[in-house]
């Protein structure tokens, strides 16, 4: 099933959130001196410049790997009282998944769960537990105990309420983080979908995931890659750059790096978006983003759209220029 932007994003109830998130900020993270300064996520180097400034959040670049961060952040206890009482949060659970929920299962989640199965085929013997950290609605659980491959699928889900939703699903859940959950199954296979993106401290997060699997067992982690085609053009005027809820931006190069530092193999990475050259074209068609001086950017994605969008999207997934990265590690 094709599916557009605005199929998963519809604009009316988008810009209620965005309202919703200008007043979460004024509640949350008045007091900016509050806010940490870290080292980069990926490599840890302490070595950083400033790209942009985006509201009150300042974005760094880390002058070794390139990742890009928000750096002072907020600390874990602020982000964790935002993601747990932010009325924008709770928009988007409330409103915003539920009126895409079709479409993300046809479009999104049912080929997510497709493309699990073919990995865990492709580098596993035997697939038995499969463990979703950051299970959101539970959707994914669900299309992931259709391809009947795995013994038993549980939901990591701290959020009281997203837990209760997994449980009406018939999900087993774990209501803790990751990294504070007793785990003492043996664990062959752990997907996060755009969770990574989120967190305070990627790297505790990663190696609690390492601890979790079982020797060879796998580790498949979606992200935005900063260096996607979306994210690189249109930069801070991207819809996707924004503070907290994405704090930090790997790609390939850099993830590679954090996730050799936990202890995995990266064994394959992928960049099968669908959405890039999409995205770029709205917002020129609605003004935010002037290709006047960029002659081929213009006929690519306003000339001659309807010819090339889609073989021109169809580029950028097959050579890892996509902004939305696939990573498959290996516990070694």
């Amino acid at each position: 099933m094709n599916f557009k932007e605005g199929d998963i994003r519809p604009q009316d109830l988008e810009k209620k959130c965005d309202e919703l998130r200008e007043e979460d900020l004024k509640v949350f993270f008045s007091d900016t001196s509050k806010f940490v300064t870290v080292n980069c996520p990926a490599c840890h180097s302490a070595s950083y410049k400033r790209q942009f400034e985006k509201g009150i959040f300042s974005f760094c670049e880390c002058e070794r790997c390139e990742t890009l961060f928000i750096n002072p952040r907020p600390t874990h206890n602020m982000l964790a009282d935002f993601y747990t009482n932010s009325k924008s949060i709770q928009f988007w659970n409330d409103k915003i998944f539920p009126a895409s929920e079709d479409t993300r299962r046809q479009s999104i989640f049912a080929p997510r769960a497709q493309r699990v199965g073919d990995l865990c085929r492709k580098y596993l013997t035997e697939a038995k537990m499969l463990l979703d950290v950051g299970a959101g609605f539970g959707t994914f659980c669900e299309e992931a105990t259709k391809l009947n491959i795995f013994q038993k699928v549980i939901a990591v889900e701290p959020a009281q309420g997203l837990a209760q939703t997994c449980r009406n699903k018939g999900i087993e859940v774990i209501e803790k983080t990751i990294e504070k959950a007793d785990l003492n199954q043996a664990i062959s296979v752990i997907t996060n979908f755009e969770l990574i993106e989120h967190l305070f401290d990627p790297i505790d997060f990663v190696k609690a995931c390492h601890s979790a699997l079982i020797n060879g067992g796998l580790f498949i982690v979606t992200t935005p890659n900063i260096k996607g085609f979306d994210l690189m053009t249109l930069g801070p005027i991207s819809d996707n750059i924004i503070g907290p809820n994405h704090m930090n931006y790997f790609y390939p190069k850099s993830i590679k790096i954090l996730l050799e530092r936990c202890g995995f193999e990266v064994i394959e990475i992928l960049t099968p978006g669908k959405l890039d050259a999409e995205i770029v074209h709205n917002k020129i068609l609605n003004g935010y983003f002037d290709v006047s001086g960029q002659p081929f950017l213009r006929h690519i994605l306003i000339n001659e759209w309807e010819k090339l969008g889609k073989s021109f999207q169809y580029f950028l997934a097959s050579n890892l220029l996509s902004s939305h990265l696939w990573v498959v590690a290996r516990k070694i």
